[in-house]
C-alpha cells in the first residue's frame, strides 16, 4: 500500500487515513496526512487530480498555505510560549551572511507596533520574537522576513540540520567555481601582463581577454551571487552593509573590463575580480562553519526534546503533542521511542538511555515504580507511564528554558561593529561619487571612469574583511594544537578584555572524586548503614560527582517513587519504609532539607522533615589549581568562587587560594544572577565550570569555558572546551587570545592606514587601476602573511 500523498510505502499497522472526495485514502505518516488535510480544507483538492508526480514527503504545499498553518491556535500552542510580555517564539533563519543582516531584520520587525521584541543571534542564526498574537498573525511576520530575502521557520533541530547541509553544498559549489576559474584566469593574466612589456599581437591579446571574460562570468554571477543578493536586500531596505561596496567594486571592475574587451581599449581586471570573489567566499565559508558549530552547541539538547506521545484514554492510544501532556496523564512508550515527559512507570519492564541528561551511557533498568525522564530513549520494552511533570516543567524543559533565556541576550559588540561598518561604507561611496563628479565635469572627462575605478578598487575592503577572519583562523589552529577547542570565534575578541573570572568548585578546581570523611547521625530509628544505603539508592538518580561518594554503600532495598531532581539543591522521593509507611525522603543541602547546618557537612538527609544524617565529604584540589590561580591573580584578574557547597570547607578553600570573593550555596539561578550583575556593572566575565548547574550561567558570561571531563551538557554549551582537563590551559587560552588580538589590531591598522594613504593618491589620479589592483592584492597578502605568524608562535 502506497501513501496517497508521497507514494512511499505505508508501514504495517499504520492507521493514518483521510477521506478525500468520499474515499478513505492511506498515508505513511501524520505529516503527509496533515499536509493533505490542509490542501483539502483550502479547496485545493484538484492538486491531486492534475499532478504529474508524487509529492515530496510531507511537502509540496504552497508557501502561502504553509505560513497560514502557523496561525492555527493548536499549532501556535505547540511552537510558542506565553509570557507576560506577549507570545514568544524562536525562529531559525537562513540566508544571513553577516551581523548587518541581523541588524536589518531587527530594524524592520521593530517598526511593527505589535512586535515587542525582535532579537537576532547572528552566531546561531536564530531570532527570538515576542509579539501580540491577537494583533498580528505569525504568518504576516514570516512574510515580512521573506520580503527581506531571508527564510524563517519555527526552530526544529532536525530541520535546521537539513537546511545547514543544503547551505554547505551551495558554499562548496561556489568555492569550487570561483577557485578553479580564478586559477585559469590568473594564468591567462600572466600572459597579458608580460605581453604589455615584451610585445603581444593584438589578435592574441584580444583572444586572451575574451577567454578571461568567459571564465570570469560564472564567478561574478554565480559565485558572487550571495554578495549581490545581500547588497540588494540592504539597498531595498534603505540601508548599507559591507556587501554594498564589494558588489559595486566587483560589477564596476567587471563591466569596465568587459568594455575594454569589447572596444579594445583600456585595461582588463578579470583576475582581480575572480580572486577577490574567491577570497571573500573563503572568508564567508569560515564564518559559516563557525556559525554551524555554534548552532550545534546550542541545539544538541533541543534534539532530544520530545515532539509527540501516545496518550492512553478510553480506547486506542492517541497521538498527541508532548507539550500538551499534563500531570496524571498516562502514556504508552514503545521500544525505540523517546519518553515524552517526566513520570513513573506503572507497568512494563525495559531499560532507558538517559545519557543526554546524566552523562551515563549505560542503560538504566526500568520497572514499575521507577522514575523516567523526558528526552530519554526507551530501549527494548513496552512501558506505561504516568506523567508527573508537564514537559515545560520537566528537568529537561527547565534546563532548556534557562539556556535559551541567557542565549538570546545580544552582545553589544555586534551593534558597535555594525555601526562602524556603515560609517566606513558611507564615506567610501561618498568619496567615489565625488571623485567621479569632479573628474568628469572639471578635470578630465575621459579619465573620470578609470580614476573612480582606481578609488573603488584601491579602497575596496578586501584587506579589511580578511584582517579578522584570517587571524582568528590561525589563532584557532594554534590553540587546537594545545588542546584548547574554541567553539565560538567571538571569544578571541572578548578574552583580552576580561576583568573577572567566575569559577565553579566541584569537579573544576577539585578532582571531583569524593569520599566520605565524617558522618553525624541524628536518628534513633535507623542506623548509619541503613541511612547511607538509602542515600546511595537516591543518589543513583543524580549525575553530580557527589553521588559517587555513596556508591560503595549501595544495597538493595525498599523501592523509591516520585523521585525528583531539584537542580542545585538536592533530590527528593517517596520511600516505603520496612514498617510499610510511605515517607518523604530528602537528600541535599541544609536549606533544601530545612535543617540546621553542621560544621563542614555538605550533604544532609531528612525523613518526613526531620534531620537524620549529616555527611562531610572530602574532595582534593587538582594539583595545578593553586599555581594556576596565583598566575591568573597576578594578571590583575578578579577571581570569584561560585559553588553550591554550603559547608565550612568553602572557607577553608578560600583561605588557601587567592579569591577576591566567595559565594557559596549557589543555585543555577543564583549563578546566572551573579554573572549578570557583574556584566551590568561593566565587568568582562569568564565562567569556568563542568556541570549541568553551570550551563545556564555560561551564556550570561562573555566567555564560558568547560573541562572535557565535565558533563556533555556543559561541554555543549561552553564557548571553549579544555580537552586535557588541565587548568594550566586557561592561562594558555588567555595568552593566545591576547596574541591573536594584537595581530588583528596590526592587520586593521595596516588596512586602515593603507586606505588613508592610497585614497588621496587615487582621487588625485596618481594611481592607475593596475597599480590599485596590485596595491589591494599586496595589502591582502600582507594581512594574511601577518596572520600566519600565529601558527608559528
Amino acid at each position: 500500500m502506497l501513501c496517497f500523498h508521497c507514494h512511499e510505502p505505508v508501514p504495517d499497522g499504520s492507521q493514518f487515513l483521510l477521506t478525500i472526495e468520499g474515499q478513505a485514502q492511506p498515508f505513511c505518516c501524520p505529516g503527509c496526512q496533515a499536509v493533505a488535510q490542509t490542501i483539502v480544507e483550502q479547496g485545493l483538492t484538484d492538486y491531486y487530480k492534475f499532478r504529474t508526480a508524487p509529492a515530496s514527503k510531507a511537502g509540496l504545499v504552497p508557501d502561502e498555505l504553509k505560513l497560514q498553518n502557523y496561525d492555527s491556535a493548536d499549532v501556535l500552542t505547540d511552537i510558542t510560549q506565553h509570557t507576560a510580555a506577549g507570545t514568544q517564539i524562536e525562529l531559525s533563519l537562513s540566508g544571513m551572511s553577516c551581523a548587518a543582516c541581523a541588524w536589518l531584520i531587527e530594524k524592520q520587525l521593530s517598526a511593527e507596533s505589535a512586535i515587542h521584541k525582535a532579537s537576532v543571534n547572528s552566531s546561531t542564526a536564530r531570532l527570538q520574537l515576542v509579539w501580540d498574537a491577537d494583533r498580528l498573525k505569525l504568518s504576516a511576520i514570516l512574510k515580512k522576513i521573506q520580503a527581506l530575502g531571508y527564510q524563517a521557520n519555527p526552530f526544529i533541530a532536525d530541520n535546521e540540520e537539513q537546511q545547514e547541509q543544503a547551505e554547505l553544498r551551495q558554499f562548496l559549489k561556489r568555492l569550487a567555481v570561483s577557485g578553479i576559474m580564478s586559477m585559469q584566469v590568473m594564468m591567462l593574466a600572466v600572459g597579458l601582463y608580460f605581453g604589455e612589456y615584451t610585445g603581444i599581437e593584438a589578435q592574441f591579446e584580444g583572444f586572451l581577454r575574451w577567454i578571461c571574460l568567459l571564465l570570469a562570468t560564472p564567478v561574478v554571477f554565480y559565485a558572487g551571487k550571495p554578495f549581490t543578493q545581500s547588497a540588494w536586500r540592504a539597498v531595498k531596505a534603505g540601508q548599507l552593509n559591507m556587501d554594498v561596496p564589494v558588489t559595486l567594486a566587483v560589477f564596476y571592475t567587471f563591466f569596465a573590463s568587459v568594455y575594454a574587451t569589447v572596444f579594445k581599449t583600456g585595461e582588463v581586471y578579470f583576475e582581480s575580480v575572480t580572486m577577490f570573489i574567491f577570497l571573500l567566499q573563503l572568508g564567508k565559508f569560515f564564518e559559516f562553519r563557525a556559525r554551524a558549530r555554534a548552532r550545534a552547541a546550542t541545539g544538541n539538547l533541543l534534539k532530544v526534546m520530545p515532539v509527540s506521545a501516545r496518550l492512553l484514554g478510553g480506547g486506542e492510544p492517541q497521538i498527541v503533542s508532548a507539550k500538551r501532556l499534563q500531570p496524571g496523564d498516562r502514556i504508552l512508550v514503545q521500544a525505540g521511542e523517546t519518553i515524552a515527559a517526566d513520570g513513573l512507570v506503572r507497568s512494563g519492564i525495559s531499560s532507558a538511555d538517559e545519557s543526554m541528561m546524566t552523562g551515563e551511557y549505560k542503560a538504566v533498568a526500568k520497572r514499575p515504580g521507577d522514575t523516567v525522564l523526558a528526552g530519554s530513549l526507551n530501549h527494548d520494552g513496552l512501558l506505561e507511564i504516568e506523567v508527573s511533570q508537564a514537559l515545560p516543567s520537566s528537568r529537561l524543559g527547565q534546563i532548556i528554558a534557562l539556556q535559551q533565556q541567557t542565549l538570546n541576550q545580544k552582545p553589544q559588540i555586534i551593534e558597535k561593529t555594525t555601526r562602524l561598518a556603515q560609517f566606513f561604507i558611507q564615506r567610501l561611496l561618498i568619496i567615489a561619487t565625488l571623485t567621479f563628479i569632479v573628474w568628469y565635469f572639471w578635470i578630465d572627462q575621459e579619465r573620470a571612469f578609470w580614476v573612480t575605478l582606481s578609488v573603488l578598487v584601491a579602497t575596496c575592503p578586501c584587506a579589511l574583511t580578511l584582517a579578522t577572519p584570517t587571524a582568528i583562523t590561525c589563532a584557532l589552529a594554534r590553540l587546537n594544537r594545545q588542546g584548547i577547542l574554541i567553539k565560538n570565534q567571538q571569544v578571541l575578541e572578548a578574552l583580552p578584555k576580561l576583568t573577572t573570572l567566575f569559577l565553579d568548585k566541584t569537579g573544576t578546581l577539585t578532582q571531583g572524586r569524593f569520599s566520605i570523611a565524617r558522618k553525624v547521625s541524628f536518628s534513633d530509628q535507623w542506623s548509619e548503614t541503613e541511612l547511607l544505603a538509602l542515600i546511595a539508592r537516591l543518589e543513583t538518580y543524580s549525575e553530580h560527582p557527589i553521588a559517587s561518594a555513596f556508591a560503595p554503600y549501595l544495597t538493595p532495598g525498599d523501592p523509591l517513587s516520585q523521585v525528583q531532581l531539584h537542580v542545585g539543591e538536592g533530590l527528593s522521593a517517596l520511600w516505603t519504609s520496612p514498617d510499610g509507611q510511605q515517607r518523604q525522603l530528602q537528600v541535599g543541602s541544609a536549606a533544601f532539607c530545612r535543617c540546621t547546618t553542621v560544621e563542614a557537612a555538605q550533604v544532609y538527609c531528612s525523613i518526613d522533615g526531620k534531620l537524620q544524617l549529616a555527611v562531610e565529604l572530602d574532595d582534593k584540589l587538582r594539583p595545578e589549581t593553586a599555581a594556576t590561580l596565583v598566575a591568573l591573580h597576578q594578571q590583575q584578574l578578579k577571581l570569584v568562587l561560585l559553588t553550591g557547597d554550603s559547608s565550612s570547607q568553602v572557607e577553608q578553600l578560600a583561605s588557601q587560594l587567592p579569591f577576591d570573593r566567595v559565594e557559596k550555596s549557589c543555585s543555577p539561578e543564583r549563578k546566572v544572577e551573579l554573572v549578570q550583575q557583574a556584566v551590568q556593572q561593566g565587568e568582562h566575565v569568564l565562567m569556568l565550570g563542568d556541570g549541568i548547574n553551570d550551563s545556564p550561567s555560561f551564556h550570561a558570561a562573555h566567555v564560558s569555558v568547560a573541562l572535557d571531563s565535565g558533563t556533555d551538557l556543559s561541554k555543549n554549551q561552553a564557548d571553549v572546551v579544555l580537552l586535557h582537563s588541565d587548568l594550566r590551559q586557561l592561562p594558555q587560552l588567555l595568552s593566545g587570545a591576547v596574541l591573536a588580538q594584537r595581530v588583528i589590531k596590526q592587520n586593521l591598522w595596516w588596512a586602515m592606514g593603507y586606505n588613508l594613504l592610497i585614497v588621496p593618491l587615487a582621487v588625485c589620479g596618481f594611481v592607475s587601476p593596475l597599480v590599485a589592483v596590485i596595491g589591494m592584492s599586496f595589502s591582502s597578502v600582507l594581512v594574511v602573511s601577518n596572520s600566519l605568524r600565529l601558527l608559528k608562535a
